[in-house]
């Protein structure tokens, strides 16, 4: 589970700084909440151009400077340095349609965690109060998702932010944890015996882990994604559209230089029948660091989609 800050929820609505600065002492007990509970409070870059008053006179950096000096220095220690910022790697391109109510959501917290969520990934809103986001699920619409609303699940009070997160099933702490619940929960994909070993050694980011997760419920989705006579389905063209296609698809070929001076590396064992190879130079990508997920693609009829690989990216130079 991510937890993001809802930008949107800073519009205009204070009408002093000292009810500002009480919103804003509130919000950072959600934040120690959920570190305390071994999660993190993603903001966006530009949170402090936000304004908070009326007049738009003020802005969240403006009002901050009002704060005491070590409220003021920890507040903008994560709103402009260290973060974390869920736009340095956002899923969502800005060339898709997300709304709510009419209002245009791309590019804010509440577009990312709706394009997460109907692709695997569980991320979440923490909405300061008050403002006209007391409300959950927020549900917003995706043009490729047809009239079909998105449920992003919302935060506001304290109280029910702790709940949901002692609930929640414990976050990934290790590679080897993720391979224990990647085997588990995704019966449609067969890995190979040694395809997570190439994570050993490497550091340890949950980030990480989290969209490994979801490329991997992607593939998932698609072998389920046939009919009963083995034809592609709408929602499989849907998620072939959305994925394997655009500048910022999740899913690639790779270069044909690539495929010239790495063929080897990227020959892998057959799982399932000694003695055999398998070239897979199509991937899925996770950035920072750069993991990749490597498998065999198209599928052969009758075979199950192989996942070979994941690891740091194979044709790096």
């Amino acid at each position: 589970m991510d937890l993001l800050l809802n930008d949107l929820s800073i519009h205009q609505q204070f009408p002093s700084l000292a009810e500002f600065r009480e919103a804003v002492r509130y919000i950072v007990a959600m934040r120690e909440s959920a570190s305390r509970l071994g999660r993190r409070l993603y903001c966006r870059h530009n949170t402090v151009n936000r304004h908070i008053d009326a007049s738009a006179s003020i802005t969240v950096y403006d009002a901050l400077q009002t704060f005491t000096r070590d409220e003021k220095r920890s507040l903008l220690t994560w709103l402009t340095k260290h973060g974390p910022f869920w736009d340095d790697a956002p899923e969502h391109s800005p060339n898709i349609w997300l709304e709510v109510d009419g209002e245009i959501v791309t590019e804010t917290a509440v577009g990312e965690a709706a394009y997460c969520s109907a692709f695997g990934i569980d991320r979440r809103l923490v909405s300061f109060a008050p403002s006209q986001w007391e409300s959950s699920p927020v549900t917003v619409t995706m043009s490729d998702n047809g009239s079909t609303g998105i449920p992003v699940t919302n935060y506001w009070a304290q109280s029910d932010l702790e709940t949901a997160l002692q609930a929640a099933e414990p976050p990934i702490s290790d590679w080897p944890r993720l391979e224990a619940v990647c085997r588990a929960k995704f019966q449609r994909l067969q890995f190979s015996a040694e395809c997570f070993q190439h994570l050993e050694g490497q550091p340890f980011v949950p980030g990480a882990a989290d969209r490994i997760i979801s490329r991997l419920e992607i593939l998932d989705r698609l072998m389920e994604a046939v009919d009963d006579g083995g034809q592609r389905t709408s929602e499989r063209n849907r998620l072939l559209r959305e994925h394997f296609t655009g500048e910022r698809a999740w899913f690639s070929d790779s270069s044909i230089s690539e495929k010239r001076d790495f063929r080897r590396e990227l020959t892998f064992n057959h799982p399932a029948r000694p003695g055999e190879s398998l070239f897979c130079p199509w991937h899925g990508k996770v950035s920072n660091p750069p993991f990749r997920i490597h498998f065999p693609w198209p599928v052969s009829a009758g075979d199950p989609l192989y996942i070979v690989y994941v690891g740091l990216k194979i044709t790096r130079r």
